[in-house]
């Protein structure tokens, strides 16, 4: 299997509802749930595999400082940025500098809009669950140490993508309630790599959230 097949391989490993194709990754941070469970009734036909809770009303304002990004983790130079641009590129990138730090160029193919791209500039890394909504699904309870695990999380492929920066700024914070990537063959994998990020940390999912995710889901294959 080569490293974009695992990857999309990997992207299928979150519940008993679509099967398994291979071992899961070690989560960073909480323990993946073992049993679903259910906060409020579900008026869906399939029991979600998450719990459904809406939004605290008394939240304080999300914070995206308290979420320290691209850190270099493995004292490498490389950061999680970096990282990502490296293991994402379906050709050897290029380095702006002799010690291997700051990548300059590769070919990396956007999931959420199906275009090609050579240029980093044009890239941004997104977390397929936004820190925003992490923190409303109940990263708001989370220290900082854990907040910033989340936010350079590189044990599972699709925490962290690389896609061009207009759709992921068109994207921002919201959920597959009120944004898709226009690329519907994604669906699949972004629905079910979405619940597994939230299992993975335990968080939760408003009912919304969970009618839009059965919509994508139902585009995966048997």
């Amino acid at each position: 299997m080569n490293a974009s097949a695992a990857k999309w391989c990997s992207a299928l490993l979150l519940s008993a509802m679509l099967g398994a194709c291979g071992s899961s990754p070690t989560p960073t941070a909480p323990t993946v749930l073992t049993t679903p469970s259910v906060g409020t009734p579900s008026r869906s036909p399939l029991a979600p595999p998450l719990t459904i809770a809406p939004v605290l009303a008394n939240l304080s304002p999300y914070n995206r400082d308290e979420w320290k990004l691209w850190i270099d983790a493995d004292g490498d130079c490389q950061d999680t940025r970096a990282e990502v641009l490296i293991e994402e590129s379906v050709t050897p990138v290029l380095f702006r500098d002799l010690r291997h730090c700051v990548v300059d160029s590769g070919r990396w193919a956007d999931p959420y809009t199906n275009r090609s791209i050579t240029e980093v500039a044009d890239l941004d890394i997104d977390h397929l669950v936004p820190l925003a909504n992490a923190y409303r699904s109940g990263g708001s309870r989370w220290t900082l140490a854990q907040k910033e695990r989340y936010a350079n999380d590189l044990s599972y492929p699709l925490h962290l993508l690389a896609v061009t920066a207009s759709a992921n700024r068109a994207k921002s914070d919201q959920g597959p309630e009120s944004w898709r990537p226009s690329n519907r063959a994604f669906w699949c994998q972004y629905a079910t790599a979405w619940v597994h990020v939230k299992q993975i940390w335990t968080l939760t999912a408003t009912q919304a959230e969970w009618e839009a995710l059965q919509d994508m889901l139902a585009t995966c294959s048997s």
